[in-house]
């Protein structure tokens, strides 16, 4: 290594040429004559290049022969030395006086010492001039066999006072002893099967997440454990948390994770590993059966994991290949080997200096609402995003999940900031890896550890508007909203353009995996260099991804890596270079060369315009593709030719697939009409296939059936319908099966009459199942997507420099959108009211009063008592509609004598169980006041009227009861009384009233009867909670539970609207349950069982989210 700081340097840059054979003193003029001639020369390297050292080269005659080879020779070292002298990634100019270093690599050239030239930080420059003999190289020349990282030349030095392992202490171990330890049990551990059981509550579990707080902070600070922190962190969950057997409860659970708290406290990973050692070796291998992918989806759908349940049943129903030479092969094969990259490809100039300040905003409420959204399973440590969220999130710790988030910020901001040595990060990036059948092939599924997701999630919400700025708008994958749509319509809009000939759709082979590595690196620092320390941090090194079912490791070291969150974002600011060099803002100063416009969204490029355009933008991308790991595949390639075109199309594109048609892209199809029929009848075999599958799995699991459709199977064709025009005649088919089909298995009817599916057509909130009728809403789905996506889209069309995404005039936008939609079914609700009878008029506003359908939209979860069996799904389905019930266990006659009605049955009092109906309510409600309130009392007695002047109609009499008492709920120290009623809007003394009126009467005469009782007498409040059987309440109620849900959410740190939300959802669920008792008693199966609602974390409730 040579460094240059300053005068002290003065050597001059180039040597001075001698000739093997001294010239004759004659000669002496003619020489001075050379070396004037190359000091002239020498300005411009350039010129000289091409005259003097071409081959077509011969020296003047004015310049003696003996002379001529020293002229080429001198003028030859004069272009090194300039070269050497101009700055390697500025180009400026370097003196003998400019503070730079050399190169130790092959290019020996010279670089600026500042950090935007040679990235080299104050301290680790002083490093170098302590240590001569220390090697430094440029981008170009780094070895790649080496374990520090190409874009980090030199790691930071350690610092021996804290971050040396051997002065490191745990225990029994020390020093190196810690290292061997940790790093011979991690490659043990990640083989290993998933067998943990929850973090449970209590001083155990609170014990574990503020040891694996203080772990991670190891990390943070640079301790002396640094280099082990964050794999010992990892390893805390198969060690710590190994379920001791198949028939284990939370309280052996407890038990074992105190004792092994101890073990790990001193160390003994040698003994925990040993008694996990045990436990995995007699784990029983899980029966396999015809049933197991229905199975499978029932547990993932309880679990509130709708887009993974539905990867088991229809078309998109996949399998686990075993593990062969071949499966192993492909998967090697699909992960390259990285390729240097070459100079063109590498962009060169000042780098920006980004201030650490801009990631003060990760902090821990950032990484608590990021830890909620994640999902999916687990890394190679065992830990899914259930048990990360439990830390993180549940209010049942205390204060430890709040210190957890907060050290996670400072890993976040730690590797967002600084550059690390990525041996440190070695269990931090590795990945499971599944081979999935492709039917015929594999799909090489990535699985991160939830860690990295967590981190890389904040960094990418933190840093949006940087990477859009990076990458919007021709790069649609760099977060945009709604970034595939907007392409979509802008390319169809481009097609349709009368100036248009073709449009050509690209795919690449094996794209994110061949994404040249070294490149994208190195360039990030110009395209996002907010993102650069946090990507170089976590791929300058190569990534273990872990085979699942065998021993062997694959490398991951080109391309971005599967489950890795800010692996999109890599692959976005990675491609930009090229991007950008195929449009016709690159400078390129040669005029002829016009390119068509552009779209991309991640690997998937389309360019239209002209056929002469797209062939060089084709050719380009073919050439200059591979320079940056993209190689566009020309047979899975698709030119979409005007009438017209198509013979000149041939003729210019030999090599990819031409059609006049048109071809699918993104999802969408764009092309002729004729093409289109055919796409969506292809689709509609796929869809057919979702629909049969959980027409099949209705028969047993009606709830889960109906949430999966809702919430994750009609996206698939919604969004078609949003992204193509034109189609709502092609679906009609697709209709009648979810018509003939879906339906009557879901609600146990064998014929759905042409007004019931209209009802059903509605959203759940206007009365309806939210199953909508796709010909009907497709042409609405179509015009709302262009009106969310028109900015983005013309910002594409018009292939602009920039976009600035708005994000309040989007929020806006959004909302009229909505509004725009709820007009729609507004109207649509209108035609069915206007066609149908009175009693289905007032059935359909009772099923849309607030709340009153909270049961059909909340996702079956068993935990918080929102599952129904099949009998009581069908059967709340008859009593939400007014149908007839299934003959099953159903009475003829009421007990009364009188014959059985839905009607009936709810308002009778000796055999509609309204008693029942009332103290669950009752009783759930106690329960809840209990969590922010003191002293709260069922059934309390009021003091006796001793003279106090009351209203007439007043309850004077003595022993008088009320339903629930509680001290601090509206004021401080002041009691409160309520009273529940339950009313039956369709009984004939409500049925000719409104709701409002109907609700008033009711709260009237509660009040009328006790109010001045309670005011005067015993000096408190009194509040009346009327409900009805439908699920709406009173102006009162509603008022009640909203106070009742904002002291929850200030007593117990959870969220407001996810507070109000369980709220009216579990009361919901007392309702119906209660209901459907009042018409089959208790016989048939019973319901799941809920846990009580103080144990309940609303924060953890699973979204329904697809």
């Amino acid at each position: 290594m040579v460094l240059r700081s300053g005068s002290h340097y003065g050597t001059t840059p180039v040597d001075e040429t001698v000739c093997p054979e001294d010239p004759c003193p004659e000669d002496e003029t003619s020489f001075r004559e050379i070396s004037e001639t190359c000091e002239g020369i020498i300005n411009d390297v350039n010129q000289l290049e091409k005259t003097v050292l071409s081959d077509q080269f011969t020296c003047p005659n004015i310049i003696p022969q003996p002379y001529s080879q020293i002229l080429a020779q001198y003028i030859t070292d004069a272009r090194e030395a300039s070269e050497s002298y101009t700055c390697g990634t500025c180009s400026i100019e370097l003196t003998e006086h400019t503070p730079s270093i050399m190169c130790d690599g092959v290019c020996n050239r010279w670089y600026h010492l500042h950090q935007s030239c040679s990235r080299l930080s104050t301290d680790e420059f002083q490093a170098l001039e302590v240590d001569k003999d220390s090697k430094w190289y440029c981008l170009s020349c780094v070895p790649t066999d080496t374990a520090s990282s190409p874009f980090n030349v030199v790691l930071p030095p350690p610092d021996t006072s804290m971050s040396d392992i051997d002065k490191a202490v745990w225990g029994e171990l020390k020093g190196p002893q810690i290292s061997e330890a940790v790093n011979n049990a991690y490659p043990t551990v990640v083989r290993w099967r998933k067998n943990l059981f929850k973090v449970p509550t209590g001083k155990a579990g609170q014990g574990f997440i503020e040891e694996l707080t203080k772990t991670l902070n190891l990390y943070n600070a640079a301790s002396h454990f640094e280099s082990v922190a964050l794999t010992m962190a990892l390893l805390m969950f198969p060690l710590l948390l190994q379920k001791p057997s198949q028939s284990s409860k939370s309280k052996d659970h407890a038990k074992f994770l105190e004792k092994r708290l101890v073990l790990w406290k001193a160390g003994e990973v040698e003994k925990l590993m040993k008694e996990s050692t045990v436990i995995q070796g007699r784990l029983k291998s899980p029966k396999k059966s015809s049933s197991q992918h229905q199975r499978v989806f029932v547990r993932l759908m309880l679990q509130g994991k709708v887009s993974a349940a539905l990867r088991w049943v229809g078309s998109q129903r996949s399998s686990l290949l075993q593990i062969t030479p071949d499966v192993l092969n492909t998967l090697k094969s699909k992960h390259p080997k990285p390729i240097s990259a070459v100079t063109e490809s590498i962009l060169k100039g000042p780098v920006d200096e980004i201030q650490d300040a801009i990631f003060e905003s990760i902090d821990g409420e950032v990484i608590y609402q990021t830890a909620k959204k994640v999902s999916g399973s687990a890394g190679p440590s065992g830990a899914d995003a259930e048990i990360w969220q439990r830390i993180l999130c549940s209010k049942q710790f205390k204060k430890k999940p709040t210190l957890l988030c907060e050290a996670i910020a400072e890993l976040a901001k730690k590797l967002s900031c600084k550059l690390v040595h990525p041996d440190h990060l070695s269990s931090y990036t590795a990945c499971r890896l599944i081979p999935l059948d492709k039917n015929p092939g594999v799909r090489p599924i990535g699985v991160g550890e939830v860690l990295r997701r967590i981190v890389g999630k904040a960094i990418m919400s933190t840093l949006k508007t940087d990477l859009k700025h990076s990458t919007a708008p021709i790069q649609v994958c760099g977060g945009l909203q709604g970034g595939v749509e907007a392409a979509i319509h802008s390319m169809r809009r481009i097609y349709e353009d009368p100036e248009t000939e073709a449009i050509l759709l690209v795919d690449a082979e094996n794209a994110f995996n061949s994404l040249n590595r070294e490149a994208a690196l190195s360039n990030m620092q110009y395209t996002c260099p907010e993102f650069f320390k946090y990507v170089a941090n976590t791929y300058r090194k190569p990534s273990d991804l872990y085979v699942a079912n065998s021993d062997d490791i694959v490398s991951s070291e080109e391309g971005t890596t599967q489950g890795d969150t800010s692996a999109m974002g890599m692959y976005a600011c990675g491609l930009m270079p090229l991007v950008k060099s195929l449009s016709n803002d690159n400078g390129n100063e040669d005029a002829c060369k016009v390119y068509p416009k552009q779209s991309f969204y991640a690997d998937d490029a389309a360019a239209g315009g002209k056929l002469k355009n797209i062939k060089l933008w084709w050719d380009d991308l073919q050439n200059l593709g591979p320079m940056y790991g993209y190689y566009p595949k020309p047979s899975k390639t698709w030119l979409i030719v005007k009438p017209g075109f198509y013979t000149e199309a041939k003729r210019l594109f030999p090599d990819v697939n031409i059609t006049c048609e048109g071809h699918r892209y993104l999802g969408s199809y764009i092309g002729t009409d004729t093409g289109l029929e055919n796409y969506i009848k292809g689709e509609m075999e796929k869809w057919k296939a979702d629909i049969t599958g959980l027409s099949e799995i209705a028969k047993t699991e009606p709830q889960l059936a109906y949430a999966a459709f809702v919430y994750g199977t009609s996206k698939r064709w919604n969004f078609v319908a949003r992204t193509t025009p034109r189609i709502s005649g092609l679906l009609f088919n697709l209709e009648y099966h979810i018509k003939e089909t879906l339906i009557p298995a879901l609600v146990g009817k064998l014929f759905i009459p042409e007004e019931l599916r209209n009802i059903f057509a509605l959203p759940a909130k206007m009365g309806g199942l939210g199953i909508s009728n796709i010909t009907k809403t497709s042409e609405l789905e179509y015009s709302n997507s262009v009106l969310a996506t028109a900015a983005l889209a013309d910002a594409i069309f018009h292939q602009n420099n920039m976009f600035y995404e708005d994000d309040d005039a989007q929020h806006e936008l959004l909302l009229s959108i909505r509004k725009r939609k709820d007009q729609f079914f507004s109207a649509q609700k209108q035609t069915v009211m206007d066609s149908c009878s009175p009693s289905v008029k007032r059935q359909l506003d009772l099923l849309s009063e607030k709340g009153a359908s909270s049961w059909l939209t909340s996702l079956p979860l068993k935990e918080y008592g929102f599952l129904l069996n099949k009998q009581e799904f069908n059967d709340a389905i008859a009593l939400r509609y007014n149908l007839t019930l299934s003959s099953l266990n159903r009475p003829k006659t009421c007990e009364c004598g009188k014959i059985f009605s839905i009607n009936h049955c709810l308002i009778c009092k000796k055999g509609g169980f309204v008693a029942l109906r009332h103290d669950s309510l009752k009783e759930t409600i106690a329960r809840l006041l209990e969590q922010p309130c003191k002293d709260v009392k069922l059934e309390p007695s009021l003091l006796n009227v001793t003279g106090e002047e009351l209203n007439p109609g007043a309850n004077i009499s003595e022993g008088a009861r009320l339903d629930i008492s509680v001290i601090g709920f509206w004021t401080p120290l002041d009691r409160a009384f309520t009273d529940i009623r339950v009313l039956h809007p369709q009984a004939p003394s409500n049925s000719d009233k409104s709701l409002k009126q109907m609700y008033r009467s009711h709260e009237k005469e509660k009040k009328n009867a006790y109010n001045q009782r309670v005011i005067k007498v015993e000096k408190a409040t009194f509040t009346p909670l009327v409900f009805s059987t439908t699920g709406g309440m009173g102006e009162e109620c509603a008022a009640f539970l909203k106070h009742l849900a904002e002291k929850i959410s200030l007593k117990t740190g959870q969220r407001y609207c996810e507070v109000i939300a369980f709220i009216r959802r579990r009361l919901r669920f007392d309702l119906l349950r209660t209901c459907l008792i009042s018409l089959r008693g208790y016989r048939g199966k019973a319901s799941a069982r809920a846990a009580a609602v103080e144990s309940l974390d609303l924060n953890l409730r699973p979204q329904a989210v697809y």
